[in-house]
């Protein structure tokens, strides 16, 4: 019988000493806590990639048209088309590093180039174009951009309009919050509207 009580009192003392020692244990606490916070954190680097990458493409952008429009001023894209302004030799996607497909974006409209030329400054259109999906409308009665040729000594405003995808909304989504919302344009559930402009006279060329 004694040797019963001790055989038992032996176990107790050994699952107690295991639970202990169990609690004691915080090996692998650093993997479990990490894993906690993995979802938000790396969400929010991408939150922080997506904002840098927005803001890096439309200085980019601005660069591009500004260049460009020299063209323009200087009498040297009198025989340009819109799609040779944009995607020429000479044109803006040629001053586009490896960003993002110029070209490409032209040719599928979410990149577009507007040149006007009104009789003084104040009676400039600067309104932005609104977007349904990745449709951009102007304004004008087709709702396409417009595109001068202007001749010297005149006030020129060329625009270019680019729909820039927002590629954060699946880890945001998946926590049940929306933090690209305030990328997104007003009218697209899936770009943002970066919009350029440049406004000179033209030369006496």
């Amino acid at each position: 019988m004694k040797t019963l009580k001790n055989k038992w009192a032996c176990r107790r003392k050994f699952a107690c000493l295991a639970r202990r020692r169990f609690r004691a244990d915080e090996r692998g606490a650093v993997a479990v806590e990490f894993s906690l916070v993995a979802i938000p954190f790396v969400a929010l680097l991408f939150a922080i990639f997506q904002t840098v990458l927005v803001l890096f493409t439309g200085q980019v952008l601005d660069t591009a048209l500004q260049d460009t429009s020299r063209l323009i001023m200087t009498g040297n894209a009198q025989s340009m088309t819109a799609a040779n302004f944009a995607t020429g030799p000479n044109g803006v996607c040629s001053r586009v590093p490896a960003l993002f497909n110029c070209a490409a974006a032209y040719n599928a409209g979410t990149l577009q180039i507007d040149i006007r030329t009104p009789s003084s400054f104040a009676n400039a259109v600067l309104t932005p174009p609104t977007i349904s999906g990745n449709t951009l409308n102007w304004g004008t009665p087709n709702g396409k951009p417009l595109y001068t040729n202007p001749g010297p000594g005149q006030i020129v405003v060329v625009r270019a309009a680019l729909l820039t995808p927002i590629y954060m909304s699946f880890p945001a989504t998946f926590l049940g919050i929306n933090w690209d919302s305030g990328l997104k344009s007003a009218g697209s559930s899936t770009s943002h509207l970066l919009l350029s402009t440049a406004a000179f006279v033209t030369e006496p060329f």
